[in-house]
């Protein structure tokens, strides 16, 4: 914890406040570790070294909750959230019965949930919406009138009218002297404009029965402006005509809008820009979720060459492969019911969030919250303000923090050529290779003291053996650098063919190291080898794959066997949560 909280001295009354703040909003990791990212998951989507613990809402919200102040700000707040769940069980639920049970156990459950003042007004919506879809049994709640928004901008988007408007020639700054590449540049531009400017007029849009040409075109000519859109478009002239793709991140999109938003990434791809759909897990009201993307058959036509990724809990590697692939538009889930929250939010969107360029917010729920707090994120984050000009739309930007280090899959696989020149100039010279395996992370407060038990043994078999070349992992990280980094980065050295003996950490490793420091074997390292790190199992079965390959190389350590009890390492850190919970 800091020494201050919102400008004030460290009090332990206040301290209390906070741990209850976040055990009842149910955002502790400590208590629970299933369903809040850890801290390393967080470090992929917030920026958290100055910052003692992150919370998903305005400054505003969290001062009022904490320091028990402004009260009816508070409770305004919680009426808004009321005021958006009343409508849907009148609207939705036909048996009388059922509608009065509904929302007298919704009443009952919003003033419990609300009395203590200390409960995040996004938390009760999303716990309201679980009630509310449990009890209706509603499979899609607003699906007919998310499928009517969908179909509705379908068959705008296939009108004469609307072809006609988006290709009109007015507005063209050419002349007959422009080259063919800068023609092409100001037509993009010019389409993402109206475009922009459409989508940000969805509510006219779809109160028009039949828009003509002449209305489409009005819609279309909303000035853009804003810091957010001179960051966006300077991305985009920065990245075209580049072999290189890039990837925006596009969160929460609406129904409706979703289609428009679709016709604007076509235009990206000319930017070399692929894109990550980000939708929501669950019903949220008008946003899509991944239910959607399935069932609604507007969605599924148009997102028909999209690469759907159902999976919650995918791999860095299995995303990067993906993303490297011909695919362009990707659909993920950010894991969640309700607005922006990266302390819930699904591994497979942090992981997309940490490989993407920057992030594209298109929901004004996201935005509010992210506009209203005071902490940075790892990726510039361009959003629509909540209030700008008439007829203007102002593009906001919360930029990355200045201190973020990246490495993209690019940058990852650059030091792994490195390597992989550095071994084969070695192999040149009649070295042996061998690769060394060992516990870094995998026992908890313990990290330093695996780093030292990983040096003083390295350095003992390159004084023991002659002619051989041993990789110790450890030093060649880099600060920034998490698991996923480096894992990725040296699977790619593991699979080149150049290792010929891959040694894995044993019990006598760790008591010989003890040894040549003149120290005992402590308590929590006796009878520890590289079969307790997460790591050295994902490494075991790479070691198994390449052997297959390459018959001659060598494996020493313990039997594969012994490896079975570990599946998958930690987001983002070196050992799994079954051993964290164990310490």
């Amino acid at each position: 914890m800091p020494d201050n909280v919102f400008g004030q001295k460290k009090d332990p009354e206040k301290e209390a406040w906070i741990a209850n703040f976040f055990t009842e909003n149910h955002l502790a990791y400590e208590a629970f570790p299933n369903e809040v990212a850890s801290p390393e998951q967080l470090k992929f989507i917030v920026y958290t070294e100055d910052e003692p613990f992150y919370y998903p809402c305005s400054d505003k919200i969290f001062s009022s909750i904490i320091n028990k102040e402004n009260s009816d700000y508070l409770i305004l707040q919680y009426m808004k959230v009321w005021e958006k769940i009343e409508p849907l069980v009148r609207n939705l639920i036909e048996d009388d019965f059922k509608k009065r049970f509904l929302l007298t156990l919704l009443k009952i459950k919003f003033r419990h949930e609300t009395a203590s003042l200390v409960m995040m007004p996004s938390r009760v919506e999303k716990r309201l919406l679980q009630i509310f879809v449990r009890v209706s049994e509603i499979d899609r709640p607003l699906s007919h009138e998310k499928e009517k928004a969908n179909k509705k901008i379908h068959n705008l988007l296939t009108s004469k009218e609307f072809k006609d408007a988006l290709n009109e020639r007015v507005g063209l700054a050419i002349d007959a002297n422009t080259p063919l590449d800068e023609i092409n540049l100001e037509i993009n531009v010019l389409k993402l404009k109206r475009l922009m400017s459409l989508s940000s007029n969805i509510d006219n849009l779809m109160a028009m029965e039949a828009p003509t040409k002449e209305e489409i075109s009005r819609l279309m000519s909303r000035q853009i402006e804003g810091p957010g859109w001179e960051q966006f478009l300077g991305l985009l002239n920065e990245w075209q005509g580049h072999d290189t793709w890039h990837y925006l991140l596009w969160q929460g999109p609406s129904a409706g809008s979703i289609l428009l938003d679709l016709e604007i990434i076509k235009i990206l791809l000319h930017f070399r820009v692929k894109v990550i759909i980000s939708v929501k897990q669950a019903f949220y009201h008008h946003e899509i979720t991944m239910a959607d993307v399935i069932d609604d058959p507007y969605l599924a036509e148009h997102l028909r060459e999209a690469d759907i990724i159902a999976r919650r809990d995918i791999s860095k590697n299995e995303l990067i492969e993906k993303l490297k692939s011909d695919k362009t538009v990707f659909v993920i889930s950010d894991g969640t019911q309700e607005k922006f929250n990266p302390l819930l939010a699904s591994v497979t969107f942090a992981r997309a969030f940490k490989e993407c360029d920057a992030v594209v917010v298109r929901s004004a729920h996201d935005a509010y919250c992210i506009e209203r707090s005071h902490f940075s994120f790892t990726r510039d984050m361009i959003f629509r303000t909540t209030k700008g000009p008439k007829d203007r739309l102002v593009l906001k930007i919360k930029p990355h923090h200045p201190n973020v280090i990246r490495f993209s899959e690019k940058d990852l696989r650059a030091k792994a050529e490195s390597l992989i020149y550095h071994l084969q100039v070695e192999k040149s010279r009649g070295k042996t290779i061998m690769f060394y395996s060992a516990i870094v992370g995998s026992i908890p407060n313990q990290l330093e003291t695996a780093k030292k038990i990983l040096k003083v043994f390295v350095s003992y078999l390159r004084q023991k053996q002659e002619g051989v070349v041993v990789i110790n992992p450890a030093e060649h990280f880099e600060p920034g650098m998490d698991a996923d980094d480096i894992m990725y980065m040296w699977e790619i050295v593991q699979r080149s063919g150049l290792i010929d003996i891959w040694r894995f950490q044993t019990y006598e490793d760790i008591e010989k190291a003890f040894e040549l420091m003149g120290k005992k074997v402590p308590p929590e390292w006796v009878g520890k080898d590289a079969t307790y790190s997460t790591g050295c199992t994902k490494e075991m079965q790479i070691a198994r794959q390449v052997q297959k390959q390459h018959p001659e190389m060598q494996i020493i350590g313990p039997p594969w066997e012994k490896f079975l009890r570990r599946k998958e390492y930690g987001v983002g850190k070196l050992y799994d949560r079954a051993l964290g919970d164990v310490a």
